[in-house]
């Protein structure tokens, strides 16, 4: 309760509301040199029930100061309950602002992350679905980079183990075949070896030539499962010479060889090389035949075949001018069911002309 207010000016004090007989003041405040920290103190701290005298700076220029000369006790519980409705206030304020971010952050992080983390578990159960996909929007931040990262990589490793089960498949067909195929090849192999005894003098030519690939068609057909191992290819080095395996090379492709194109044994003589010949004879036969394939058709062509010795071992070029490979088949070249750069090729032969190579060849 006020009892008394006055307002100084210019050394006159007017007097506004105040009783006959001013009560005793038991404290005095000036607003004017207090520090905040001492007024807060003095209005929270409780205290017994006393009359104080409160100095102020008036609001007007020719106003010097105000008194105010009140009841602390009812100040004291207008600031307590002034205080308990702001706290009051900012528990609503906080509970709203929180239960908002909350919300935000549900729909911006929380659910995406559980809709990635999901598709993740899902397709490590059952990664051959192609239904099972991962929703794409069109955000822009993080999030949305990683959910479209994550799609293209669940398409990307299907379709890659679509191929590999299409290759096991493959490989369990192979198997299957391998035995009889060796049966038939040895039967030939017999055959052509009476063939040797003939008294016809362009069989036995010839004969040879056909021993040799037939021998080759043999070990090819025992190796044929070697590309699905996953352990390394065991080579069986020997010494031989170069320009007689291109020579065989020749003589096994000659029947299938496209009519205008040259085969062309460039190598020099006494070029020896170690290394396993039979491997060396599968990566140059892949080879050739590619390179004949890449001519078929033209009106002409030649594919010189030469090798040369260097400081870090022995090349042998395969040489043709065909029309070159595809940008796009050339960043799957070496990839098998993805590196043909022709319609109906399967890309194994350079796959396996790769892994034999990578075999620690000293060549």
């Amino acid at each position: 309760m006020v009892r008394i207010v006055s307002i100084k000016r210019q050394n006159a004090r007017s007097l506004y509301l105040g009783d006959e007989m001013p009560p005793p003041v038991h404290a005095s405040f000036d607003l004017r040199n207090a520090s905040p920290f001492a007024l807060v103190v003095d209005a929270l701290w409780p205290r017994a029930y006393r009359v104080i005298s409160v100095t102020g700076k008036g609001p007007a220029a020719d106003v010097e100061t105000i008194d105010v000369i009140l009841d602390e006790k009812p100040l004291q519980q207008e600031i307590y309950d002034f205080s308990w409705r702001i706290l009051t206030l900012s528990v609503v304020i906080s509970i709203f602002t929180a239960g908002l971010v909350f919300a935000i952050l549900q729909w911006l992080l929380v659910r995406p992350i559980r809709r990635i983390t999901q598709s993740m578990i899902a397709f490590r159960e059952t990664s051959e679905d192609a239904t099972l996909t991962l929703g794409v929007g069109a955000r822009r931040d993080e999030i949305g980079i990683a959910q479209r990262e994550l799609a293209d990589l669940q398409i990307n490793l299907r379709a890659v183990l679509r191929k590999r089960s299409h290759l096991a498949g493959l490989g369990a067909s192979v198997s299957k075949i391998n035995h009889d195929l060796r049966s038939i090849l040895a039967t030939a192999q017999l055959v052509s070896d009476r063939l040797a005894d003939s008294a016809d003098p362009d069989v036995r030519r010839i004969a040879p030539t056909l021993v040799r690939s037939l021998d080759c068609a043999i070990a090819l057909c025992i190796n044929s499962l070697r590309y699905g191992r996953v352990d390394a290819t065991v080579l069986d080095l020997q010494t031989f010479d170069v320009r007689t395996l291109v020579a065989d090379v020749g003589n096994a492709l000659a029947l299938a060889w496209p009519p205008g194109v040259i085969f062309r044994n460039d190598v020099a003589r006494n070029i020896a090389i170690v290394g396993d010949r039979e491997q060396s004879f599968r990566v140059l036969l892949n080879l050739i035949r590619n390179a004949a394939e890449a001519l078929t058709g033209a009106a002409r062509g030649e594919i010189p075949i030469r090798a040369g010795q260097t400081g870090s071992g022995t090349t042998i070029d395969v040489i043709d001018h065909g029309p070159g490979i595809p940008e796009a088949v050339r960043l799957h070249l070496f990839e098998p069911f993805r590196g043909a750069a022709r319609n109906g090729g399967t890309g194994l032969g350079l796959a396996i002309a790769r892994d034999v190579t990578a075999a620690k060849s000293p060549w």
